[in-house]
């Protein structure tokens, strides 16, 4: 099971880890365990299948698969959804995209030496042979031994040119991304609605710098920094000081005509449950603003629209979610 989780298995994992309906059923996974243990049933075994599916899932974030810590740590929420059994399970997760971050920003630099001219030829040696002692024969295997030689060291030089373009392309994505970020936040600019974050209630700000922020990264786990980029964000258009924020609050403020430039993933509607603050936007771009959309807000995710977060987890939170998103397409 550890070698096939893929996206879609790993957001059924984390349902069965949360304890939360499992659209299609769990055949799947009782009949994996079922094959060593003819009595397994998730009807009288939940609290097992939940600590299964949490091995399942650190062994796949351990395995680089980001999108299952990603999943985790969005279904929790900040904390607004606890699950019964390995809930050291969360800070893992947290952990293994910070070190994935690491580890991808901490790559060795490029080293052009590694382009080496190729060995000298033999053949030369022999070509002044043949000329003294000249023989069809012998100048057919030479031409033949010039041809492979030629092809050789054409190939050994391609690979080690692309070696080397490889990975001073990823270093300059990654400057890229780095300068990017640091001119959005100077800045203190959504590039999303076009207008400084000053300009939101601390809500909106939140979640726009994290869905930026999102947007920016290259890469599954984004800088290892991002929660201090956004933290030092929000502090800079004095947003971060706010008190926790009702997702309530930050829906019915948002300007309702302004929806459609957040892009939303047409992927959001599977996994409301697993995004649950950018599946407030979706419902209310869908019914309206108002008390409306709140109903139908906690059936598709189990939490009430008034859940609160603090600004800074509102905007981690909505960057994750981007991110993941993003994998799941």
């Amino acid at each position: 099971m550890r070698k096939g989780i893929d996206p879609t298995t790993a957001i059924n994992l984390v349902r069965l880890y949360f304890d939360l309906p499992v659209p299609g059923g769990t055949d799947w996974f009782r009949d994996s365990f079922g094959e060593t243990d003819a009595s397994f049933s998730l009807i009288d075994n939940a609290r097992e299948a939940s600590v299964l599916a949490a091995g399942l899932l650190e062994s796949a974030a351990l395995d680089g698969k980001v999108y299952a810590a990603l999943a985790t740590l969005t279904t929790a929420a900040g904390g607004l959804r606890e699950p019964k059994v390995r809930h050291d399970l969360i800070d893992a997760m947290r952990f293994a995209i910070r070190d994935k971050a690491v580890e991808a920003s901490n790559q060795p630099p490029t080293d052009p030496k590694k382009i080496t001219l190729p060995a000298q030829s033999k053949v030369s040696t022999e070509i002044e042979a043949l000329l003294q002692s000249p023989e069809l024969g012998k100048a057919s295997n030479l031409l033949k031994q010039v041809n492979e030689e030629a092809a050789a060291n054409v190939k050994t030089l391609t690979n080690q040119v692309f070696g080397v373009a490889v990975s001073l392309s990823a270093e300059v994505q990654k400057l890229r991304e780095e300068v990017e970020m640091l001119w959005w936040h100077v800045g203190g600019w959504s590039r999303l609605l076009d207008k400084p974050f000053s300009a939101f209630d601390a809500g909106i700000a939140a979640v726009l710098a994290g869905i930026d922020m999102a947007d920016m990264s290259r890469s599954a786990t984004g800088p290892a920094a991002t929660p201090a980029i956004l933290h030092r964000t929000l502090a800079a258009t004095s947003k971060g000081t706010t008190s926790k924020i009702a997702i309530q609050e930050v829906i019915d403020a948002f300007p309702q005509d302004q929806l459609d430039r957040l892009k939303l993933a047409d992927n959001l509607v599977n996994v409301p449950e697993i995004c649950p603050v950018l599946t407030a936007f979706l419902k209310a771009k869908e019914i309206g603003a108002g008390p409306a959309w709140h109903a139908a807000y906690a059936r598709a995710t189990g939490l009430e629209a008034g859940s609160r977060f603090s600004p800074l987890d509102l905007a981690v939170q909505a960057y994750r979610e981007r991110l993941l998103l993003r994998v799941l397409v």
